[in-house]
């Protein structure tokens, strides 16, 4: 992994067989993001994983152990209790151009992947909605 950060954009570069959320996880640790929103997203995957949410504490999460092309990868990242916490969606495509889409919960770098953050100072955290069981967005 290797990254450059201009202070506003993070630009990460994932090399293959990377575990992409922990290679994302120490570019935004050693970057020092507070915030930031996940704008752009590409290059391959493979073993990854997609969930669908149902309802309150239920997934329906598929596993895609083949290379997959990573289309379109958004989201927002928080630091938050000296880790970093994802909320990414993914679009892959398959070799005959059929796209599978979700919830990003695993994936694993097949070739390369090319993120960009856009870093912000918007304080804002994570934490459990009653009404949905979900890890939520709420602002400080």
């Amino acid at each position: 992994m290797e990254f450059r950060d201009s202070g506003s954009v993070l630009m990460v570069r994932l090399y293959q067989d990377e575990d992409l959320f922990a290679s994302l996880r120490e570019a935004c640790l050693k970057s020092g993001l507070k915030t930031g929103i996940v704008v752009s997203g590409i290059g391959m995957l493979k073993q990854s994983e997609l969930s669908f949410f149902l309802r309150q504490e239920q997934y329906h999460t598929a596993l895609f152990p083949e290379p997959l092309e990573l289309v379109s990868l958004t989201g927002n990242v928080l630091a938050q209790d000296g880790d970093v916490v994802f909320h990414l969606h993914a679009v892959l495509a398959r070799e005959s151009k059929e796209t599978v889409a979700g919830h990003l919960s695993k994936g694993k770098v097949n070739v390369t992947n090319e993120i960009a953050v856009l870093k912000t100072d918007i304080a804002a955290e994570r934490r459990q909605d009653p009404a949905t069981g979900l890890m939520a967005l709420h602002f400080k």
